[in-house]
């Protein structure tokens, strides 16, 4: 599994902006128990994911010549997905929609997916990594041009289905409250935000434990 939307997102936005490092201003990932369990058995799981970005600077002649070298080397990695560009309140929004690989699998190649260990005797850990071919990627957009560059790390948002599971999560914002640490029992659903501090350097995750 490759998370193919993504991955086009971050080199499509990289030429239009030409930015040192690309951001998402959100990244929403849907999961559920059984999807962590089915990754836990070694199953290939894709999770679906919404992500959002702001889009500073125009596509003129230059910037579209970088986005179709870019484009050849999305083809090394993906199968290109449809993505929307919309009008924002201070420039366009790119909006995108698509799946990402969950894994039990330390040696993931895709360049971001949801890993899935264990924490202890009880407790998973869930959190988004960088895989194998993250580094891979990063080069080869440098090499088209210095200024480009994939962003390991995006704010996050989960919506995790897991009626009567335990959750633990530090730093997390859930309701419009920001908790330092977080532990309960969930009824069914919940929605998780992780933005800033630790999580521009690494990346957003919990703890669950099965009902």
């Amino acid at each position: 599994m490759f998370l193919n939307s993504f991955i086009k997102l971050i080199i499509i936005f990289s030429a239009t902006s030409l930015l040192l490092g690309c951001k998402a201003d959100s990244l929403e990932i849907k999961l559920s128990d059984k999807d962590i369990q089915s990754a836990i058995a070694g199953e290939a799981v894709a999770i679906d994911f919404e992500a959002e970005f702001s889009m500073l600077g125009e596509l003129d002649d230059e910037n579209k010549a970088t986005l179709d070298q870019l484009l050849v080397l999305a083809e090394e990695f993906l199968s290109l997905d449809d993505f929307e560009i919309a009008k924002g309140d201070f420039g366009a929004k790119v909006l995108l929609e698509g799946s990402i690989p969950l894994t039990a699998n330390p040696e993931e190649e895709s360049p971001w997916y949801v890993s899935v260990s264990p924490y202890d005797s009880e407790f998973y850990i869930v959190q988004l990594k960088t895989g194998i071919k993250f580094d891979r990627l990063e080069s080869a957009m440098s090499d088209i041009n210095f200024l480009l560059s994939a962003d390991p790390f995006h704010p996050i948002k989960y919506k995790l289905k897991a009626p009567g599971s335990t959750v633990i999560a530090p730093a997390v914002e859930i309701g419009g409250i920001t908790h330092l640490y977080y532990a309960e029992k969930i009824d069914n659903r919940l929605t998780m935000n992780f933005s800033g501090g630790p999580f521009d350097s690494t990346g957003g995750g919990f703890l669950v434990k099965f009902k």
